[in-house]
């Protein structure tokens, strides 16, 4: 399906699969993992998923939230007081209101809490972000750190008012941490990764699977294919040292194709994945359900493109699909009630309850802002598009 994106160097290889009821209706593994050696993919390649973490660390949440170790209506600074006076950004002359709420565990999951991520800002908030808090995936900030700079940054917008696309999800991961005692990669471990036999994902790969990782690929100056040094924008270190305490739960993990299909049968199997109960029924229909105001969904935007259209709303941690669209496939696609989010280095899944079928797509097309623009690096939106209608074919056959 991707031969010619992969034989014209528009993407380095493609790892995919179409599944439904516990079977596998399409897989496909092409291309080169390294472009330097000439490594082929293979299903087991592990892939950093960027924000394909954030629906991770959300279900993680609502674990909690169901042992009763947090509400979605507490506020943060239950956990962390620095948060119980926000200042709010009013314009760019650095002039700021007082937060009119406080931020709430919901708020977080939502994205409606006012944060933000530095490069969607320009000037003194960019430049703070950056400063207080490091790369979005690898920083040697405590999380203590982390957290005060977090808390000392005001907010782009009132708590609940509006969806911003921020560290939302890394605070949560913190708390998250901070309840239970440990890091945020061992309470994934112990209450997903390890029940759903995940033996392949991970915020810190072990050495003995480093081989089986994609190597970071993306584009020149001149849109050529590459093997680069690390991630765009230096948000991760080219190895990630031992001892760092922070681990992105908006976007640090890695994992392979297999495992984020165990995950993700969380979202079509009433909460169970192959029999394995990690949240309940109500719960994972709480997180599908849709908890944005129509005036939300319609002043969302990324990169300055509207990023909820009528045919989408958001979750607890994931996009939903309200109403069906035959054209639909970022940031998910499939019947009502079908959810998804991507990731920034080319990661893409969407899980349809109604159809019992997940289709994920995985690449590594790590591309800079300012290429996209330049036209660099779409390639992988055409990809994903063609694997999307080819679901939506595939199963109406079935059907």
């Amino acid at each position: 399906m991707f031969r010619n994106f992969i034989e014209n160097k528009k993407l380095a290889g493609v790892n995919c699969i179409l599944w439904q009821n516990g079977k596998i209706l399409y897989q496909e593994t092409d291309g080169f993992k390294n472009l330097e050696t000439k490594e082929l993919l293979t299903i087991d390649t592990i892939y950093r998923i960027a924000s394909m973490t954030k629906p991770i660390t959300s279900v993680l949440a609502m674990i909690l939230y169901e042992e009763k170790k947090l509400d979605l209506t507490d506020p943060i600074s239950k956990w962390f007081p620095q948060f119980g006076k926000m200042k709010v950004l009013i314009n760019q002359q650095d002039e700021y209101e007082n937060a009119n709420k406080n931020i709430t565990v919901l708020d977080l999951l939502t994205h409606r809490a006012g944060f933000t991520y530095s490069g969607f800002q320009k000037g003194k908030l960019k430049e703070d972000y950056l400063e207080k808090l490091g790369g979005d995936i690898d920083t040697e900030i405590t999380l203590e750190e982390w957290v005060n700079g977090l808390a000392s940054l005001p907010l782009i917008s009132q708590p609940g008012e509006t969806f911003n696309y921020g560290k939302s999800t890394d605070l949560l991961g913190i708390l998250i941490s901070t309840i239970e005692g440990k890091s945020l990669g061992r309470v994934m471990e112990e209450k997903i990764f390890n029940p759903l036999a995940m033996t392949d994902t991970f915020f810190d790969v072990p050495k003995d699977k480093k081989n089986r990782c994609a190597s970071n690929i993306g584009f020149d100056e001149f849109g050529k294919l590459i093997n680069l040094e690390t991630v765009p924008l230096k948000m991760a270190f080219k190895e990630r040292p031992p001892g760092l305490e922070f681990e992105a739960g908006s976007g640090g993990l890695w994992s392979t194709m297999k495992d984020y299909l165990k995950f993700a049968r969380i979202f079509v199997e009433n909460g169970s994945s192959n029999g394995v109960q990690i949240l309940k029924k109500e719960t994972k229909d709480l997180m599908c359900s849709n908890h944005l105001t129509p005036d939300q969904r319609q002043h969302s935007k990324l990169f300055g493109m509207p990023l909820f259209k009528d045919n989408v709303g958001f979750g607890l941690g994931v996009a939903v699909v309200t109403t069906e669209s035959p054209y639909l496939s970022i940031p998910c696609a499939g019947s009502i009630g079908s959810v998804g989010w991507p990731g920034a280095y080319g990661g893409w899944w969407s899980a349809d309850p109604v159809k019992k079928s997940i289709a994920i797509f995985l690449t590594h097309c790590m591309t800079e802002p300012k290429q996209l623009t330049q036209g660099i690096g779409l390639e992988l939106y055409e990809a994903i598009d063609i694997f999307s209608n080819y679901t939506r074919e595939r199963l109406s056959v079935v059907d």
